[in-house]
């Protein structure tokens, strides 16, 4: 099962819209979810080690796939491609 991670700021106007596209796709696609404020140590850390520089940004299975929010039948492919 892929594990989707969201990265996201309090501050970003873009970030709830991302957050309730992975959200309503729990209810077709099985996946783990998780958000991480990219303000706190956790975050900035991963921020970090991947290079990014925008949020939202959602990683699945540690890997940046997207920046903003995504595409949904895109989203979809990548997620049963690892299932």
């Amino acid at each position: 099962m892929a594990n989707v991670t969201v990265l996201y700021a309090q501050w970003c106007p873009s970030c709830p819209s991302a957050k309730s596209f992975w959200k309503r796709l729990m209810e077709e696609v099985s996946f783990e979810y998780e958000e991480i404020d990219i303000d706190t140590p956790r975050g900035r850390e991963i921020a970090k080690s991947q290079n990014l520089t925008s949020v939202p940004t959602t990683l699945i299975n540690g890997r940046a796939y997207f920046v903003g929010t995504p595409e949904k039948e895109r989203a979809i492919t990548i997620l049963k491609s690892l299932e």
